[in-house]
């Protein structure tokens, strides 16, 4: 074993010390610089003494916090504190006010990088980005508790509100309260990368995907495609069975290979990928939609 590494063994068990030991030495460093004053210089006036060997104490001081620092680490406020921020290429999460936030900065990256950042925190957090279609980037999917209580939040969404990922100043973030306990998994709407399948459920009619203003609610299958092809579109089915009367319906996997024909039912569009949406059809008509229950 060499010098430095024994000196550094034996730093390590020499306990840090308490506010009280440290007061102690101090009354005994002043007591021990005034008497050493008084035999060399003869007595100096009390304050001048005293502020003398305060001032001298406190670099010293300061010089011993350092040093204290620098073989302990940080060094938090009590037992229960947690850091205030924490980065890493992943993710940066910063304490504001009685919530954490943090930005994504790659919703690419390995997810281990965003619980390493959350760990790092303080805080058992998981979070699970999926790729969404252009308007559910930045919702929530699902959410996922154990052993929190009513007080607990987490949440995710796009900062400023209703911005356009991509562009300056949109962030996708993760919000959790500052006293957030047990353990706690977002899954999170991302952008997809080109030819990804979308994981959220949407409705591709809505504002900002890709048969925007269009309802396709009870049209029959020739005419929604002609919708499709007039937007560039491609297609694919979901084969549904719906209950009698229209109240709910189920898949059947085996029976998604059957030919839809052009006058079979649309009771859904939704977005599948860049370019492309699923239709979800019937071929038997119901008194209302099995899917909105309308």
């Amino acid at each position: 074993m060499n010098e430095m590494t024994e000196l550094g063994r034996l730093r390590s068990e020499v306990p840090a010390p308490t506010a009280e030991a440290l007061a102690a030495q101090e009354d005994r460093f002043l007591a021990a610089l005034a008497e050493q004053e008084d035999r060399l210089h003869g007595a100096f006036p009390a304050s001048r003494r005293g502020r003398r060997g305060r001032l001298l104490f406190g670099g010293l001081l300061a010089a011993a916090a350092l040093a204290a620092a620098a073989v302990l680490g940080p060094v938090l406020a009590g037992p229960d504190a947690r850091p205030t921020a924490y980065a890493n290429s992943a993710i940066g999460i910063e304490l504001r006010g009685d919530e954490y936030v943090a930005t994504i900065k790659d919703p690419f990256a390995d997810h281990a990088l965003y619980s390493e950042a959350f760990r790092a925190m303080g805080l058992d957090v998981a979070l699970d980005l999926r790729p969404a279609s252009p308007t559910a980037v930045g919702e929530v999917f699902r959410l996922g508790f154990s052993g929190t209580t009513e007080s607990d939040r987490i949440g995710g969404t796009l900062r400023p509100k209703g911005c356009t990922p991509g562009r300056p100043g949109c962030a996708l973030t993760v919000t959790v309260s500052k006293d957030f306990g047990g353990k706690g998994v977002l899954y999170l709407g991302r952008p997809a990368r080109p030819g990804e399948l979308y994981q959220n459920n949407a409705d591709a009619g809505r504002k900002g995907e890709a048969l925007e203003g269009y309802v396709v609610d009870g049209r029959p299958v020739a005419e929604v495609l002609a919708e499709t092809r007039r937007r560039g579109l491609e297609v694919t089915f979901q084969i549904i069975e719906p209950a009698p009367g229209g109240d709910g319906f189920s898949v059947d996997p085996r029976g998604q290979s059957a030919k839809v024909g052009g006058h079979w039912v649309v009771w859904a569009a939704e977005p599948y990928r860049q370019g492309a949406v699923r239709l979800l059809v019937s071929e038997k008509r119901v008194p209302k939609n099995p899917v909105t229950g309308v």
